[in-house]
């Protein structure tokens, strides 16, 4: 296969109608040579913030001269963006090739995984090739039944900021959800855990981690947040990021604390490591700014309200564009724009992605209509966005990460 036929490939895998749980991937990747019993791990979870503090764990390791592979997901505007070595995107013949052979292995021996399972083996088979120092790794959904957790015990695991999503799935509490993101936690494997949380979380974990030895490290909340400069202090130090919002210091204390894990693990991580690799840490759809447009990917209510927290800072006016995919909190994504709106005089123009899981414009319209704000329909987003450039004032992108992929394509063309 050639590139574009193996990414067709991987995109024609159903997601989940195949047989839950490792068994068959653990069988696939036994076939392939176990190539992630050769690398070692950091394990990274939660439900905001996964993305941006893996990324800023793979920057330190970068930093301190460590070959690191980094597996993240999904992707904003190419599939490549999901399995990096310092922070390289694998190239098109190197994916083709691997996703050919892992292709032909799974029909071979029978191993025929979920989509996300073959990504997970094909990315184990491209980092031991590649001989990585270390590789983080981003939970795909969950933790307990994920594929990801057929690695066998990581240098550390991670946890962010946990909230309600993918509550079809993984249960309708935040307690619920927790235990399914804790199951990451191995025997004798230290668990660093965001600092911000609901209280069910913190007694979950310190639950787990007794039961499995494993120990638990909270990070202290970070101070003194300076937006301007973007950057906080953390114990004592003062630290710089490449990425906007006060969220980003909570990523940040929990990555250092992560990469303080791995020093105790024999890596040779120095504190000037740890701040070049926050200063360099930088993924796209994460409040970035281009003129007058913001593209933040924020698609449930933990990040939403957290991206209005830094919208009120704003003067001027703010227009919202925004699509939200049908199986996510639309109706609470709603509520917390529409009171953002009532509140600030802010508008809304809502857009569809060409995706089966994209909600209906018309029907996004009608959830906000009913709280009592207007939306404007425009369709497509390219559409959309070049209507509302004409207006002037802060167009904020929001509710989806695909809609944040899009736009970011549109934009840097």
């Amino acid at each position: 296969m050639n590139y574009e036929q193996s990414i067709n490939y991987i995109h024609s895998i159903p997601k989940f109608s195949r047989v839950l749980g490792n068994d068959l991937l653990r069988v696939l990747l036994g076939r392939l040579g176990d190539p992630q019993k050769s690398l070692r791990f950091v394990h990274v979870g939660g439900t905001n913030g996964k993305g941006s503090t893996a990324t800023m764990i793979s920057e330190i390791l970068k930093s301190a001269g460590y070959r690191t592979g980094l597996f993240t997901s999904p992707f904003l505007t190419r599939f490549n963006e999901r399995i990096r070595i310092d922070g390289e995107p694998v190239g098109d013949e190197s994916l083709a090739e691997i996703v050919s052979y892992v292709r032909k292995i799974s029909e071979k021996y029978g191993a025929e995984v979920s989509e996300f399972a073959f990504i997970t083996a094909a990315a184990m088979l491209y980092f031991a090739r590649e001989k990585c120092d270390c590789v983080v790794l981003e939970v795909g959904l969950g933790g307990r039944l994920d594929a990801t957790n057929v690695i066998e015990k990581p240098e550390a695991a991670v946890l962010t900021a946990i909230g309600l999503d993918h509550c079809q799935y993984l249960g309708g509490t935040v307690g619920e959800i927790s235990m399914e993101k804790l199951g990451i936690v191995k025997r004798g494997t230290p668990l660093v855990l965001c600092p911000k949380q609901d209280a069910v979380v913190f007694e979950n974990a310190k639950r787990v981690c007794a039961k499995r030895g494993a120990k638990l490290i909270i990070p202290d909340l970070p101070e003194k947040y300076n937006a301007a400069e973007r950057s906080f202090f953390y114990k004592g130090e003062k630290y710089f990021l490449a990425m906007s919002g006060g969220f980003q210091a909570l990523n940040a204390a929990t990555a250092i604390e992560a990469a303080n894990c791995l020093s105790k693990r024999g890596f040779e991580i120095s504190g000037e490591n740890i701040k070049t690799g926050l200063g360099r840490a930088k993924i796209p759809g994460r409040l970035d700014r281009y003129g007058n447009v913001i593209i933040d990917g924020a698609h449930n209510l933990q990040a939403v309200g957290a991206l209005l927290n830094e919208l009120e800072a704003l003067g001027g006016p703010i227009r919202f564009l925004t699509a939200v995919m049908d199986d996510k909190d639309h109706d609470g994504i709603t509520r917390l724009i529409a009171e953002f709106c009532k509140s600030r005089g802010a508008s809304v123009t809502v857009t569809e992605l060409d995706m089966p899981r994209c909600l209906a414009a018309e029907s996004l319209a009608a959830e906000f209509e009913k709280r009592g704000v207007s939306a404007a329909v425009i369709k497509p987003p390219a559409a959309a966005l070049r209507e509302l450039k004409k207006l002037g004032g802060t167009i904020c992108v929001c509710g989806s990460l695909y809609l944040a992929g899009e736009i970011h394509k549109i934009i840097n063309k």
